[in-house]
């Protein structure tokens, strides 16, 4: 049986939604960033998944409009990071940030207008809203995608990924962990002083305005609460959109194509423009 075809490249109207998407995450990662020293505000919680976030959604669009061989990375290995961020940020967000920012100084617990009015409109379950609209309305080629990168990859593969997925959100938690160590040793690398540690703080003369090593804990039942839902909900997704393929033939890479699937005892075909 042949269906109707499927647009899977971008339609003016999503063109231009997914455009806004991005400006908007953009314009919140900027927000998050300017709310005092860039060696402090680039390493909170929220601005490492926001980057993740904003990364993901201009490589996809960037990918699928003008770059289509960067799509298959940007889906299979980019994707479960960028979920994983947004999750924390529903998890762990809100309250981090302005912890984070109390515990960097009294400076950055002042909260710029700008940055008060992104957060009240751009908010973790706004961007939650807005990635799922993006993954429902590409899922075709999502699913495709996916699809063809299962049937090149073994058993093992394909199970070591679904670690990589479960793991997206501890390496992020990780990250933020390091990123005093890791900016404290840029530092040092690159000047003549050295820093100093006390009672579990960072400072570099003073460059570093006594940056805390551990800054606020995450517990661990919120973190595995976070890689449960995230991990799991971009596997179901995944193998929901992609499992009904067995064949995909390109006439353009990722422009035009003919797929097949199947739905109980009927075979389908469809062409991908």
């Amino acid at each position: 049986m042949r269906t109707e075809s499927v647009k899977i490249t971008y339609s003016r109207w999503l063109f231009y939604t997914h455009l806004s998407i991005i400006v908007a995450v953009c314009a919140r990662y900027v927000a998050s960033v300017t709310t005092g020293p860039a060696v402090h505000t680039l390493g909170t919680l929220s601005s490492l998944c926001l980057i993740l976030v904003a990364s993901y959604h201009i490589v996809f669009f960037v990918s699928l409009n003008y770059r289509p061989v960067w799509f298959e990375p940007t889906v299979v290995f980019h994707s479960p990071f960028a979920w994983a961020a947004i999750w924390l940020l529903v998890f762990h967000g809100e309250d981090r940030r302005m912890a984070d920012a109390a515990d960097d100084g009294a400076d950055m617990v002042a909260v710029h207008p700008l940055r008060r009015f992104v957060d009240r409109r751009v908010g973790p379950v706004v961007l939650l809203a807005m990635h799922v609209f993006v993954w429902y309305m590409r899922r075709t080629v999502i699913g495709v995608t996916v699809f063809e990168r299962k049937s090149r990859a073994s058993l093992l593969s394909y199970r070591c990924y679904r670690v990589y997925t479960a793991l997206a959100a501890p390496l992020i938690v990780i990250a933020w962990k390091l990123y005093p160590y890791a900016a404290v040793g840029w530092w040092h690398a690159s000047s003549s002083s050295s820093p100093s540690f006390s009672r579990g703080r960072i400072d570099t003369a003073g460059l570093f305005h006594d940056m805390p090593v551990d800054r606020v804990a995450i517990g661990r039942a919120r973190l595995l609460a976070t890689m449960a839902v995230s991990g799991a909900t971009h596997m179901l997704w995944y193998s929901f959109i992609s499992y009904a393929y067995q064949v995909v033939v390109w006439k353009d890479y990722m422009r035009e194509g003919v797929v097949i699937w199947v739905v109980g005892d009927v075979t389908v075909c469809t062409k991908l423009h």
